[in-house]
């Protein structure tokens, strides 16, 4: 201690702050990387399920409790120099070392919203809640890399006699199609050029709802299964079928943070999910990082205005779909969505009405290990959602993430893992437990 007293009291007022800065915010910076991974939506689950994750995160931690250790080190050892020359120099270049990983994450956290891979085309989105007829608002909703403006024309005949004109030049599209009519075909163009699309609204019939929903495509993935992917959407096509709308449970990209993913999964989905009304439900692997600006972007519209837009409610005549934000678990289960949800179903549901849950993340599945994690049921979410589920009557829950086709029974109620829609076969993994629904 006698040493870095000396050291210090031959150092000036600006030297004192210079060594003394360096060692703080290298410190602050390299551990706010662990503050980061608890607290982001998009890496918590990551941080909690994936240990190589947990590792790396550690170990950039402990580079920021071993800087301020080496920096002592540099200073005693270095009594006999010229405490403005050597010491400074050697503090330095080790700062630069353990800035270098947060520095550079923060960094490229911040600039990925502007990696943008070019233009995406037209998605037909169910919004919240439902118009006045009791068909769900709908919007067209599109982005461009360059800022443009656009006239977007609809109508229940080819002659389109609705006309909306942006107002200003961006890059983030969304027309919104209000009050529509039951089992009504309606057309619409953009910029009345290219092609006319078209899209039938759901037939006004009480318990009565066709629909379509799957998980996890992964596009991007280079071992996803992109056969499965388009027989999916073949079928969810085929007017045969009468799919009146498409719910996607989420992981639609391998990574979130990379909008080349995104690109791949818009140019697939548009041919059909730009004529049937579809509604996408965010996964773990779409917000990874930055990942939650292209989705707000492409698939969830400024116009939705009656709820939060990662979860939502939507009617369809008196069938109650709610989608609840549960990517890895309850870790994106905030008070607040609790809250929202808990009211709904207290003031605007009949335990006589159909009521379904849709979520990306399971609660009881059969599953297998994988890299130490167990991915069968989910205790937390079967302990958290279970009891309000029975309560309130809920018939049937949707939802992905393990990439299987699985419907269980609980208690009265039909449990159905749809992650079939493309992602890597879970059949790469050896079953170690059945879930005990």
């Amino acid at each position: 201690m006698k040493k870095f007293k000396t050291f210090f009291a031959g150092l000036s007022k600006k030297q004192k702050i210079r060594y003394i800065s360096l060692i703080v915010i290298s410190f602050l910076l390299t551990e706010s990387i662990l503050l980061y991974a608890l607290t982001n939506s998009g890496v918590k689950g990551l941080f909690e399920w994936v240990d190589y994750v947990r590792t790396l995160v550690y170990l950039i931690c402990l580079v920021g409790f071993i800087f301020p250790v080496i920096a002592g080190i540099i200073i005693v050892i270095s009594q006999n120099m010229n405490p403005s020359k050597k010491p400074f120099k050697s503090l330095m270049a080790l700062a630069i070392f353990s800035l270098v990983i947060p520095v550079g994450f923060y960094g490229y956290t911040v600039s990925i919203p502007a990696q943008r891979s070019g233009d995406k085309p037209p998605q037909l989105l169910l919004l919240n809640g439902s118009g006045a007829n009791g068909i769900p608002n709908m919007a067209v909703s599109f982005w461009t890399k360059e800022d443009t403006n656009n006239i977007f024309t609809y109508g229940s005949t080819v002659e389109m006699d609705i006309e909306i004109i942006e107002v200003s030049s961006q890059n983030k599209h969304s027309f919104l199609l209000r009050d529509l009519e039951p089992n009504t075909t309606y057309y619409y163009q953009i910029n009345s050029i290219g092609k006319i699309y078209n899209f039938t609204t759901m037939p006004n019939l009480e318990n009565t709802y066709k629909f379509m929903t799957s998980s996890d495509p992964h596009f991007g993935a280079s071992n996803a299964n992109r056969t499965a992917t388009n027989n999916i959407l073949d079928q969810l096509a085929d007017p045969v079928n009468g799919y009146q709308s498409f719910y996607m449970l989420g992981d639609m990209v391998e990574y979130g943070n990379f909008d080349m993913h995104y690109k791949e999964a818009c140019d697939t989905l548009s041919p059909v999910t730009s004529q049937i009304p579809f509604r996408p439900v965010i996964g773990n692997h779409d917000i990874m990082f930055g990942g939650h600006t292209y989705w707000e972007d492409y698939f969830s519209p400024d116009l939705i205005e009656d709820a939060p837009r990662d979860y939502f409610h939507i009617e369809v005549n008196g069938i109650h779909i709610f989608v609840l934000d549960l990517e890895w678990g309850t870790e994106s289960y905030t008070k607040a969505q609790k809250a929202w949800f808990e009211n709904e179903l207290e003031k605007n549901t009949d335990p006589d009405d159909w009521i379904l849950v849709m979520s990306h993340c399971f609660y009881y599945v059969s599953g297998y290990n994988v890299d130490g994690s167990d991915w069968w049921d989910h205790q937390e979410m079967i302990d958290t959602f279970t009891p309000v589920f029975i309560e309130n009557g809920i018939d049937m829950v949707f939802s992905g993430h393990n990439h299987i086709f699985e419907r269980l029974e609980n208690n009265g109620v039909n449990y159905n893992i749809v992650g079939a829609f493309g992602g890597h076969p879970d059949t790469y993994y050896e079953y170690s437990v059945v879930g005990q629904a």
